[in-house]
């Protein structure tokens, strides 16, 4: 027996409004975005979170059919009001791209080289934009634990159970 699912515009609901929070999280505390860590090849946490926005911008432009713009080449500042702007740009592709696809779209299949591992990827156009929402749920569970460890605990509940954008 199969149940409805989550949609992927609920998803994406829960990707902005988890972002709010970490974006009020870390104007209220600016060190947190220097606690070390070396996941995705990231120096800080601030890296890290240009990391997950860099590639939800990838990824939109990859589902829009767009060239896939080279960010670590053409881009020297990665910091926090940075990776914040970046996922307003990721966004507004994402919304575009969930506007404007059908489901005969959506199961189409892409294929391209991996920027992290070097290898070739396929996939469907509703796989790589379910990858861009839990990609971001993955490593922020990841910064949360971080950040706490670093002595700057959220104030509240990360798990999907406490999102006010999924019912």
């Amino acid at each position: 027996m199969e149940h409805s699912a989550v949609t992927l515009e609920a998803l994406l609901a829960d990707y902005e409004a988890t972002a709010a929070r970490w974006a009020k999280f870390f104007e209220a505390n600016p060190g947190a975005s220097l606690v070390p860590t070396d996941i995705a090849k990231s120096q800080n946490i601030g890296e890290l979170v240009w990391h997950i926005y860099a590639a939800s911008f990838r990824h939109a432009q990859r589902l829009l059919g767009e060239q896939v713009t080279d960010l670590e080449g053409t881009v020297t500042v990665r910091d926090i009001a940075s990776a914040f702007a970046l996922k307003d740009a990721a966004v507004a592709k994402l919304l575009q791209f969930l506007a404007n696809t059908s489901e005969a779209s959506l199961d189409e299949q892409l294929e391209f080289k991996s920027r992290i591992t070097g290898r070739v990827s396929y996939g469907s156009r509703r796989k790589l934009c379910l990858h861009v929402l839990v990609h971001a749920i993955r490593h922020w569970a990841q910064i949360g634990t971080l950040v706490r460890i670093g002595g700057y605990p959220p104030d509240w509940g990360q798990d999907i159970w406490y999102s006010e954008a999924i019912a």
